[in-house]
């Protein structure tokens, strides 16, 4: 008689130097280096079918990512803020890497066919994200030593030359590595959007070629652009996004609707919205969700914008 082989839940917590790891099954709770060989030689110890649920950080999961899916488990990436939440609501009390990793094996366990699978990546597109999410980081320090040092005497303008060209650094890689990955021509049919700049673009197609979506409206639930109702009985709560997605996306694309104004028709849709008494910020926020889906819809089906020819 054929021996039953039972299905093995994992919860993952990760940080640079460690893995904590939690079998759902046995309740057995083990600490792992966070090195590919360490992690590679524990997961052979498994037997039967695999499944992993990993807190996404910056770059900390992804050896245990490559390793698991190299061995055919299933892998399911959950976010950090929606971790949160479970956490609350299975009133957790106590946080730390040990308990983490519980409740991660037992969010798979429990809401796993709920869960989307962690499509395998190349290095080249992990790299792209990571770089999009890095030139965020070096933008933002240099925002802040802006302001920080307005009114100093002291020069800083060699400071400001090296983070310039370290940026410059960045889109060189990022454009180089859209080429590799043989994703040029949708790049292109980003920018052909009016508004949407390099970055945008990068972004829309670094995202676009992250899963396959079944339709614009998962691919703006991705991003996180897509709205939270809250609503019982006769209340009808104030209407939010799920913010899900990476925000740098979120970022990008409300910065593209300043210059996308220049395009009459997208200024008029900008200006509808205002008229019917939404406020300057959720109006730009629904200008950047139309340009998510109008990326898409050019992506999938491989055209290019077309501008409308206005009568002057």
């Amino acid at each position: 008689m054929a021996k039953l082989v039972c299905e093995i839940t994992l919860g993952a917590d990760v940080s640079k130097d460690k893995l904590d790891i939690c079998h759902w099954e046995t309740q057995e709770r083990i600490s792992l280096a966070n090195e590919a060989a360490e992690i590679r030689r524990w997961l052979k110890t498994l037997c039967g079918p695999v499944r992993i649920a990993i807190e996404s950080t910056s770059d900390y999961h992804l050896a245990l990512v490559d390793e698991a899916q190299a061995l055919g488990y299933a892998v399911y990436l959950v976010n950090g803020y929606q971790l949160s939440h479970y956490r609350e609501s299975v009133n957790v009390r106590n946080k730390t890497d040990s308990k983490d990793a519980w409740l991660l094996a037992r969010y798979l366990a429990h809401e796993g066919s709920l869960l989307r699978l962690h499509p395998p990546r190349c290095r080249k597109s992990q790299e792209l994200w990571s770089l999009l999410k890095r030139r965020a980081k070096v933008v933002g320090v240099r925002k802040e030593m802006q302001q920080s040092l307005a009114n100093v005497s002291l020069s800083s303008k060699a400071f400001f030359t090296s983070l310039k060209q370290l940026l410059q650094r960045f889109d060189g890689r990022i454009k180089l590595l859209i080429r590799e990955l043989g994703w040029w021509a949708d790049y292109e049919r980003c920018r052909s959007i009016p508004g949407i700049g390099p970055l945008n673009a990068a972004a829309l197609v670094s995202v676009y070629h992250r899963g396959a979506f079944a339709s614009a409206n998962a691919f703006v639930a991705f991003i996180g652009f897509d709205v939270r109702l809250r609503e019982s009985g006769k209340y009808k709560g104030k209407r939010k996004l799920t913010k899900r997605g990476e925000g740098e996306v979120r970022r990008l694309l409300y910065c593209a609707t300043k210059p996308a104004q220049s395009y009459a028709p997208f200024d008029r849709y900008l200006t509808n919205h205002l008229d019917r008494g939404l406020s300057k910020i959720a109006a730009k926020v629904c200008l950047a969700r139309k340009l998510a889906r109008i990326a898409f819809a050019l992506i999938t089906k491989q055209q290019s914008f077309k501008k409308l020819q206005i009568a002057a």
